[in-house]
């Protein structure tokens, strides 16, 4: 086989990229330098899956390399890396002997390798060059180094995502320096039946004072890599698990450092693969004492060198919240205060996985000083666009780390603070895809999370333009609650042409474990225009949720105008498999269309796309009190298509014992009053085609007007939509 996929280089020399004149100084004339040999993809075969010697993952977790044949080469290097490491593709990285996980020369005659039992769900990149006779100088150029932009000069592969596993461990009684570990082998416990038989599949089994136990001996407790040099006595490292702790069905783990995380693992020896002889893996942070609030004073650099930084007198704070991610003298749960009326830069993506609130000081609320400026980049231009950051939710696996660990992290609160991208541009603006941001994101081979509540009170938002938060990745996400109270929401998007990009809240659509929905509350807030894909979507995936997941939704006392009117099929609820148990609660909230008459835009406005409902346990409905003004209505209704009431596709499809005001409620309530009667100034200020159609200068056009037409209507006696505006 090896013969036959013997390619030469000198075959493909039209292929500018596999050859370079100049690599280094010690080499003026390189016609003496090795050809680039690459690894064989569709990037530089254009053959794809066809190509039998296309590198790819097998066997779940094995990888298969091919590569290129040089004539007359002594050999090739072939080095291998955790993408996070060696994602900036500089040289410095890959030549970091902590970043390389594999780095082997094989003989010239050898071109192709595999290499077994990786990590599960891991993103792992390759690099390869071309080794000479005539010595080190004369080796050829390493084909994968670089940022991955250019697709065919760089490998990456991910291995797939791991069997199901049971649960048999989980953490309970956390303190500062001690934890116990619960333990549960019981088979018949362990799930349904039909994943009883894939557990054992993978693992053995035995019996234990007459019952059929999982097989296991030793209880692994390791620091976490957030902080690698935390304590951890020898006793635990490896320690062997006794009949008698098993009769107990827990093991007390002492000697820990407080404020540590620490990653815990039981596993059967018998199984000489790691990745295989492990269950379910846990990742604990130890308790610890929040201290007083921490104000991070308002400093700027006049020679800061991050782009945009001193123009806007703004203050870092990425590097804040990133070195606290790793303090161990920090207890998760610490308060942050930014001086009010200042501004506040990240330079960088800052990453969520430990516990924090962050928001402007109280005192300067009270003397008046306004709300702290928080840009998530957008400070400057940088190679034609704007720079731009998000929150990433939790981090990518480091090495050696299991991607599908669960991190917990405990209340993420921001509150009383302005958030901007200033220079961001939507799609008219930049004359192709808007600037790709959000307010958080995670990494596609990001590990999971289980986060016990995140908050947002009292804020605005302005150029998020992709998106608000999004999940993403096979790892599994939980939010027990997820809370957005009080908050503004404006001039952000349009992403694309049609106003999509990623939703309010993007759900994965892959992991059946995951639920953001879990206790979702949006509540008391404006969203003025911003074209979005929709308000909620969990991608509209058909999967077989377990019986612990239903949606809990509510969406209460908003005032929306102008909801993603820029293309048909911009839904509110775009959920189209709700998993059984779940209840949709829409209650008193204001939807208005309204612009200038001589504005020609379009005015789409959709509600819901519910199609059928998954699993067990009745769904619910609860929606009563919905109102809209009487101006641009579909016939008499404000929703131009899958209105609340549609019989199809919507609330109104499912039976009356799910619908729990009655199907007139459905309907969202007419009132005799315009918007501009209503409010002060609701219209856009810019009107079609202009880039900015979509945007306004501030909300104050929002607040009513203070008429007996206004303090007579539904509108404001029911006490609908946000209660800003009434005041």
């Amino acid at each position: 086989m090896k013969k036959i996929i013997f390619y030469t280089l000198s075959l493909l020399m039209v292929l500018p990229a596999l050859y370079s004149c100049k690599d280094d100084a010690s080499i003026s004339d390189a016609a003496g330098r090795e050809f680039m040999t690459m690894f064989r993809k569709d990037d530089n075969t254009g053959k794809g899956d066809t190509d039998p010697y296309n590198c790819h993952v097998q066997d779940m977790n094995d990888v298969h390399l091919y590569w290129y044949g040089v004539n007359g080469a002594a050999g090739y290097e072939i080095k291998m890396a955790l993408q996070p490491t060696v994602s900036s593709g500089l040289a410095t990285d890959w030549e970091n002997p902590a970043n390389i996980l594999l780095d082997t020369i094989v003989g010239p005659e050898t071109l192709d390798m595999v290499i077994k039992d990786l990590q599960y769900m891991t993103d792992y990149r390759f690099a390869i060059r071309t080794l000479s006779t005539k010595g080190e100088a004369y080796n050829s150029k390493w084909y994968g180094y670089g940022s991955g932009r250019q697709w065919a000069d760089f490998l990456g592969l991910t291995t797939e995502m791991r069997y199901d596993v049971p649960d048999v461990i989980y953490a309970s009684n956390i303190t500062k320096t001690t934890l116990r570990i619960n333990i549960d082998r019981s088979v018949a416990s362990s799930g349904s039946a039909n994943a009883i038989v894939g557990f054992k599949q993978h693992f053995s089994t035995e019996t234990y004072n007459g019952d059929e136990v999982y097989t296991m001996q030793h209880l692994l407790v390791q620091a976490g890599n957030d902080n690698p040099n935390a304590a951890v006595p020898d006793k635990w490292k490896n320690y062997q698990i006794t009949d008698e702790d098993f009769t107990k069905g827990y093991i007390d783990v002492d000697g820990l450092e407080q404020n540590s995380v620490y990653t815990i693992n039981v596993k059967d020896q018998n199984i000489p693969v790691f990745w295989d002889a492990i269950y379910n893996t846990l990742s604990i942070r130890m308790d610890g004492d929040p201290g007083e609030p921490i104000l991070i004073k308002h400093v700027v650099d006049p020679n800061d060198t991050i782009p945009g930084a001193a123009s806007y007198n703004a203050c870092r704070l990425d590097t804040i919240i990133n070195n606290y991610n790793q303090d161990s003298k920090l207890a998760e749960g610490q308060i942050f205060y930014l001086d009010g009326g200042k501004n506040y830069y990240f330079a960088m993506n800052a990453s969520l996985y430990k516990g924090f609130t962050l928001k402007t000081n109280p005192a300067d609320i009270t003397a008046g000083k306004g709300r702290a400026k928080v840009f998530l980049g957008g400070t400057a231009i940088v190679e034609n666009n704007p720079n731009s950051n998000n929150f990433m939710l939790g981090r990518q696996p480091l090495s050696g780390e299991n991607p599908a660990v669960r991190i917990n992290i405990k209340k993420l609160c921001f509150e009383d603070i302005d958030f901007d991208c200033p220079l961001a541009q939507n799609y008219g603006q930049k004359g192709g895809n808007g600037t790709g941001n959000y307010f958080a994101n995670m990494y596609s081979n990001g590990m999971g999370v289980q986060i016990s509540s995140f908050e947002i009170r009292n804020c605005s938002f302005q150029r998020m333009i992709r998106g608000f938060v999004r999940v993403q990745g096979a790892a599994v996400k939980v939010f027990e609650h997820f809370i957005v109270e009080d908050c503004e929401f404006y001039n952000d998007g349009y992403y694309d042409n049609n106003g999509r990009g990623y939703a309010w809240v993007a759900g994965d659509g892959k992991q059946p474990k995951s639920n953001i929905f879990n206790d979702m509350v949006f509540r008391n807030n404006t969203f003025y225009d911003s074209p979005r894909t929709c308000f909620f979507t969990d991608n509209g995936a058909s999967l077989a949720w377990p019986p612990s997941v239903s949606y809990n939704i509510t969406l209460e006392n908003n005032t929306f105008v102008n909801f993603s009117t820029r293309s048909s099929g911009r839904k509110i609820f775009d959920l189209r498999y709700l998993p059984g148990g779940s209840k949709i609660i829409v209650k008193n909230n204001l939807f208005i269309l309204t612009t200038q008459p001589t504005d020609t835009r379009p005015l789409y406005f959709e509600g819901a796309d519910i199609r059928s409902i998954l699993g067990t346990g009745i769904v619910f409905f609860d929606v009563s009190n919905n109102w809209s003004t009487n101006t641009n209505l579909t016939g008499t209704q404000i929703f131009s298509a899958a209105g609340f009431a549609a019989t199809k596709n919507s609330f109104g499809a499912f039976g009356d014992d799910a619908v729990l005001n009655g199907r007139d409620e459905l309907q969202v309530h007419v009132d005799n009053i315009s918007p501009t009667e209503l409010m002060t100034n609701p219209n856009p200020p810019h009107v079609s085609p202009d880039p900015l159609m979509h945007n306004v200068d501030n909300l104050d056009g929002l607040y009513f007007n203070q008429t007996d037409l206004v303090k007579n209507s539904n509108i404001y006696k029911l006490n609908v939509g946000a209660s800003k505006w009434r005041r």
